[in-house]
């Protein structure tokens, strides 16, 4: 049976003593993924994982789904997202600034990211945490007149950060080339989802890449988007994850928004940030009962 320990926050849990390397398909699997849609963030320390097998694993969550920067995935694996603080010849080798703001991934496509993976491979000494607000738990704490009005309501998703649209700024969401801008488009989803596996209400991706409320004005609507947003991220809904070598961390995309926070680039390898991601669509491919 696998040891979960939940952390100290609104959301969140570690998984212990498991050695995903050596991982079958049998009972300790089932309770990882249990696990995971139950505290939305799960934590599993030490591992050691090859590209190929981090692939494996993820596809326990669905179905491994690369990102729209081709240019910054693994050669051999375009599953694999590099985010990192290493730069070579003045260019960053993966994501360096484009998540350091609310979002949910993929959230911008037809179909949604269902759950995202990490896997540390370098960690600075100080910094590169990442945060994550718990949607379903700040949906439930809304009063219920709010629920009354957002129940039913539809959202209008495209790439970007609709609180900071200047592709120089740190806080935007990371440049697309010519070519990439080609394949964003208009998506809709639910501002309220409700999870196709757990069944629980949650907010969906309130900030980030929404930007519009079908049959609402665009004021009114960016208006309640950013009350929705301020309103989740409060410090009870959130845990903030600061990385150690060897983490993998899952989590929910559907009932969570995550963000980044800002580190300078490496000079050392104290300094360092290097980080494997994979984001899944669908759900399990086994049964979790």
């Amino acid at each position: 049976m696998v040891h979960v320990r939940p952390i100290e926050a609104a959301l969140g849990a570690e998984i212990l003593d498991v050695d995903l390397e050596t991982l079958g398909d049998g009972p300790e699997l089932r309770d990882i993924l249990a696990a995971a849609y139950r505290h939305q963030v799960i934590v599993l320390r030490n591992q050691t994982l090859s590209p190929d097998r981090f692939v494996r694993f993820s596809r326990c969550f669905g179905r491994p789904q690369p990102h729209i920067a081709d240019h910054l995935r693994h050669p051999e694996h375009p599953e694999i997202l590099f985010l990192s603080n290493i730069f070579e010849n003045g260019e960053p080798k993966g994501i360096y600034d484009g998540a350091a703001y609310w979002h949910s991934d993929m959230a911008y496509e037809e179909e949604p990211g269902a759950s995202t993976l990490v896997y540390s491979l370098q960690a600075p000494n100080e910094g590169g945490e990442t945060r994550f607000a718990n949607l379903a738990a700040a949906y439930e704490a809304l009063p219920q007149a709010m629920k009354d009005r957002i129940d039913g309501l539809t959202v209008l998703h495209h790439y970007g950060n609709r609180s900071d649209l200047q592709d120089s700024s740190r806080t935007s969401a990371t440049p697309l080339s010519a070519e990439q801008r080609k394949k964003v488009k208009n998506v809709f989803h639910p501002l309220v989802m409700i999870h196709p596996v757990t069944g629980r209400k949650s907010l969906y991706a309130v900030s980030g890449c929404s930007f519009g409320i079908v049959g609402m004005p665009d004021d009114e609507a960016i208006d309640l988007l950013d009350e929705l947003k301020d309103f989740s991220t409060q410090a009870r809904f959130v845990y903030s994850h600061r990385y150690e070598v060897g983490d993998l961390v899952v989590w929910d995309n559907l009932s969570t928004m995550h963000s980044a926070t800002l580190v300078p680039p490496a000079t050392s390898p104290e300094t360092s940030r290097l980080l494997h991601r994979i984001s899944v669509k669908g759900g399990p491919n086994i049964s979790l009962h």
